[in-house]
């Protein structure tokens, strides 16, 4: 049976595989198989509509907007059609369970997948002796069969917060297939076999893999909106398993890499710092270009363990602090992980260990904040106290990387789901929109001017979009800043620049 791997691209509250990250689920998949399938993306099965539509599509048009929507295709039209028609069986991973904004990609929704590969009519090639006589009648054969994987199989996916999540409906796949397994020796053998997959995707010199180092949720009730508990019973991955992943994936040509896949990296092996040790200076002595991490539970952070990430990461790295909100109604309504007061604590340990500038001219390693609308016990006192403690980090000049505000989606199987639903989401929503652009006004430019001030200069810039004349970059890493050149450069190449201003959550810039 040929086979085919279809990547809709995945979010998660623990792992990301959006372009230019790789995640971990199109890789596991390919190593299940004896045979490599194909590797195609959501984007190949749009290229196939455009072209049929507009033959003479342009993916990145001189006067226009890079169309994102497709830029991540791996082949051209005829390739993407012979591959789909000599394929038995395409596996469709797809789930976002943490929408966001993706710069240079879009993930693939079910409805979307749907239309494609329903309105697509693609049909197998004809093969054996028919395929050699030109006079006989195609063979009454099916379509490729249709496979579901993917975080979709678990409450659901949305990109579009504060929308109800899509589930797969009866019918409209041929098999629903969990990936699961009971321990990490388990998975080993197709996570290895697996890694030969991005030999198949484009520009992986841009790209950052994403790394799995545990599952499920450490904590004995989780957050109230949170997917991870309801997956899987807390694992922890061996220093070993992981070091040979990735040891495995450089061979194939990987160079950066992300620590994520896991709801803390703080709690890694229960918070055991030896081990995390092990692991660090393991994954550090087979020097890759970038080595990050992602999800930090505010009440793991610790001096011992913050000392480490420093040591051994690359700067530019970012803590993300699940915060989710500083009202203590709204903290204890939803069990969130973080009270007021350790938020300003973890936030300055965090600061005097890893603010200084790194060689690439971005911190060793900073917090980040999550700030989510929609749960439950939230009022307009709610959005004051979020609004007044991000002034108080200002005034306390602190720095935070980002601030990521998002909309909540309610998926089926979370607390937040079955108590609250959209009730607040609901009631709300007339105030979220001033209020974000109160923030993006008062909070994160003067916190970009003290992160980036003018004249800083950043190195190893990644041109990934154009808009007209502007040319969209970023470095390779963990929630990098965005920084646009007023320059219609090359993409995919490596530019260093130097700030000249700012604009929301992204900075201008000049190359040099």
């Amino acid at each position: 049976m040929t086979r085919a791997i279809l990547d809709c691209y995945t979010d998660e509250p623990a792992g990301l595989g959006v372009p230019p990250f790789i995640g971990v689920w199109p890789r596991y998949v390919a190593g299940l198989y004896q045979d490599e399938p194909t590797y195609l993306t959501i984007d190949d099965i749009r290229l196939v509509r455009y072209v049929e539509s507009v033959p003479k599509v342009t993916i990145d048009p001189p006067a226009g907007r890079t169309h994102i929507e497709v830029l991540n295709h791996t082949r051209e039209y005829d390739e993407i059609k012979r591959v789909l028609a000599n394929t038995d069986e395409v596996v469709i991973v797809v789930g976002v369970q943490t929408p966001g904004k993706y710069l240079s990609a879009r993930p693939g929704t079910l409805r979307e997948v749907n239309k494609l590969l329903g309105v697509a009519g693609f049909q197998p090639a004809i093969r054996g002796r028919d395929a050699l006589d030109t006079k006989a009648a195609p063979p009454a054969r099916s379509p490729f069969r249709k496979v579901l994987t993917g975080p979709v199989l678990t409450g659901g996916t949305q990109f579009r917060g504060g929308t109800r999540p899509q589930l797969p409906e009866a019918g409209d796949f041929d098999e629903l297939h969990p990936l699961v397994f009971d321990t990490y020796e388990q998975l080993q053998p197709p996570a290895l076999k697996g890694a030969a997959l991005i030999g198949q995707m484009p520009r992986l010199a841009n790209r950052i893999v994403e790394i799995e180092t545990g599952r499920g949720c450490p904590r004995e009730k989780g957050c109230s909106f949170c997917t991870e508990p309801i997956k899987q019973t807390v694992l922890w991955r061996r220093p070993e398993l992981v070091i040979e992943e990735v040891k495995t994936l450089m061979g194939f040509g990987a160079r950066a890499f992300r620590l994520g896949k896991q709801s803390c990296i703080y709690s890694y092996e229960g918070g055991d710092p030896q081990k995390l040790e092990t692991l660090l200076s393991g994954l550090a002595a087979l020097k890759p270009t970038i080595l990050h991490i992602d999800n930090a539970n505010p009440m793991m952070i610790d001096e011992q363990r913050t000392k480490l990430f420093v040591k051994y990461l690359t700067p530019g790295s970012t803590a993300a602090m699940g915060i989710e909100s500083f009202d203590p109604e709204v903290t204890k309504a939803n069990n969130l992980n973080c009270p007021y007061d350790m938020a300003f604590e973890t936030i300055r340990l965090v600061n005097r260990l890893g603010g200084f500038r790194g060689e690439n001219g971005c911190h060793a390693l900073l917090p980040g904040i999550n700030i989510l609308l929609g749960l439950a016990a939230e009022t307009l006192e709610t959005l004051d106290k979020n609004f007044a403690a991000l002034k108080r980090i200002l005034d306390e000049g602190l720095l935070i990387r980002r601030i990521n505000i998002r909309r909540v989606v309610p998926f089926p199987g979370t607390p937040l789901y079955e108590q609250v639903g959209q009730k607040y989401l609901r009631r709300n929503q007339r105030l979220y929109t001033p209020w974000i652009e109160k923030i993006r006004q008062e909070i994160d430019i003067p916190m970009l001017q003290r992160l980036f001030p003018i004249g800083t200069v950043l190195k190893d810039l990644c041109s990934e979009v154009h808009n007209g004349g502007t040319t969209f970059m970023r470095q390779i890493g963990s929630y990098p800043i965005l920084v646009a050149v007023w320059e219609r450069l090359p993409l995919n190449e490596f530019f260093n620049v130097r700030v000249t201003g700012y604009r929301h959550r992204s900075l201008l810039a000049e190359r040099i």
